[in-house]
């Protein structure tokens, strides 16, 4: 390529900096920008433990090796329904795996930055983008700004709320594990994970909880865990109400590109996967629509499936999510 093709991406997440690496080892000339300091995301979110299933030949598929950035907590899954231990475990064939967010340098978001920075991918931080610099971006720009609220307006994006609260505490550094929680605190469900010392609790809510659900929450948290912590924050932003890889002159990708597992939000995997097909686009347009369609297909069923009567998650989604080919 004898002169190299600007690529701007807005949003310096994981699945923007995944589109970053991959553009400039094609020989593009990539620029992130990201409203924050550094990379990491909304501090007031962060630092942060997810956990998600990961399929083993996700590496491969992006073509960057981030598993440093991954601890497997397959082996210390619990789940507790009504404060209930239940016996199950529905990540044995991918592995459930835990990844920080955030700011700190042992961080998800810092691992693929290095690379990024390594590799050469220009930054801008600091440098948060308005109403008129979409309108002035030009064609081809990646957006890759998850949760922010604002944007969808911009775009005019159908999008629903994301919410809920999330408390952390710190703890040993060598400590891994994964709980998940189901019972009358809200009407959907939380967790616990943790690693890299940090033990992180998220109860996801669209509406506000009353104060004695959050503090039955937490007494839950410390009976069955024997950990404890100072406060609870509330979160908020917005998801699309599905996904997709384009709107108007724009490249979609990661949450704002609607790769969100529906049936308990996971995100993760989705972003690094959304990431690689989204700087595809801009390449290989038409392998890219196959590959968006081949891993995004299955999550409008599954929404149709969740209006149903007795609908049942399904953790796994077959092979349209997280067996990667």
């Amino acid at each position: 390529m004898p002169n190299k093709k600007d690529i701007k991406i807005v949003g310096a997440g994981p699945a923007g900096l995944v589109a970053a690496i991959d553009l400039n080892r094609a020989g593009y000339n990539v620029i992130v920008y990201d409203k924050q300091d550094s990379v990491g995301g909304e501090p007031a979110w962060h630092p942060s433990v997810h956990s998600t299933p990961v399929s083993k030949r996700l590496f491969d598929y992006i073509g960057i090796d981030c598993r440093e950035a991954f601890a497997e907590s397959t082996q210390c899954f619990k789940a507790f329904v009504f404060g209930e231990q239940v016996d199950v475990n529905p990540y044995q064939e991918t592995g459930l795996f835990n990844t920080e967010r955030g700011h700190r340098p042992t961080s998800l978001d810092n691992v693929l930055y290095r690379t990024a920075v390594r590799e050469g991918v220009n930054f801008e931080f600091r440098s948060p983008w308005k109403e008129d610099d979409f309108r002035k971006a030009p064609k081809g720009t990646i957006i890759a700004t998850g949760l922010s609220a604002g944007v969808y307006e911009w775009l005019e994006i159908p999008c629903s709320v994301f919410a809920g609260y999330w408390a952390y505490s710190e703890i040993e550094k060598d400590y891994i594990s994964t709980a998940g929680y189901f019972g009358s605190y809200s009407n959907e469900y939380g967790y616990a994970g943790s690693m890299n010392g940090i033990w992180y609790v998220l109860l996801f809510a669209r509406k506000e909880i009353p104060a004695q659900n959050l503090e039955d929450f937490k007494q839950e948290l410390q009976r069955l865990e024997g950990r404890s912590f100072d406060r609870w924050r509330r979160f908020s932003g917005l998801t699309p109400k599905g996904p997709r890889l384009y709107h108007k002159d724009f490249i979609l990708t990661g949450t704002f590109g609607g790769f969100v597992e529906p049936a308990y939000g996971f995100g993760i995997t989705g972003s690094l996967l959304s990431g690689k097909i989204s700087a595809m686009a801009v390449y290989d347009p038409q392998r890219a629509e196959e590959e968006f369609h081949t891993y995004t297909d299955g999550i409008i069923t599954h929404i149709a499936r969740k209006r149903q009567p007795g609908y049942a998650p399904s953790a796994l989604m077959g092979d349209v999510w997280f067996d990667v080919r």
